[in-house]
């Protein structure tokens, strides 16, 4: 009796787990939850980078930060999110859902950043996929 091999190759695939996220960040100014011309330009271009380079979107993450000093720092944070958001589904990436936080900036012991780079809101998209192996088939 002989019994044939019958030998499975395995196909990599790209799944959207396997994509990594694509990241930008929005710098503000002290106290202020409105963005200057050069930050809406940067974002703009990054959204129809984003959409031509993945039409299927999971999520987009929004997290607002600012600084514990800022005037009302919390109420701050979330309308800088809050205007990313508004931002993002301007420049069409409107068919995704959006997990928007806030919170104050807690600096780490040893890693002390600059007060620009705090007053921020960071953007994660999580590419998504047609079907399994993101192949588009």
């Amino acid at each position: 009796m002989s019994f044939g091999l019958l030998s499975l190759s395995a196909q990599a695939c790209d799944t959207s787990e396997n994509l990594s996220g694509q990241n930008i960040d929005l710098y503000f100014e002290r106290n202020s939850a409105q963005v200057s011309t050069e930050q809406v330009l940067k974002l703009a271009n990054w959204a129809v980078d984003m959409h031509l380079k993945y039409p299927i979107q999971e999520v987009i993450s929004i997290g607002g930060v600012a600084e514990e000093s800022e005037k009302e720092p919390k109420k701050l944070a979330a309308e800088r999110a809050d205007t990313a958001k508004a931002m993002l589904m301007q420049f069409g990436l409107t068919e995704v859902p959006y997990d928007v936080r806030s919170g104050i900036y807690k600096p780490f012991e040893h890693l002390v950043e600059q007060p620009q780079k705090i007053r921020r809101v960071e953007i994660e998209l999580s590419p998504g996929c047609p079907n399994t192996c993101c192949d588009g088939k």
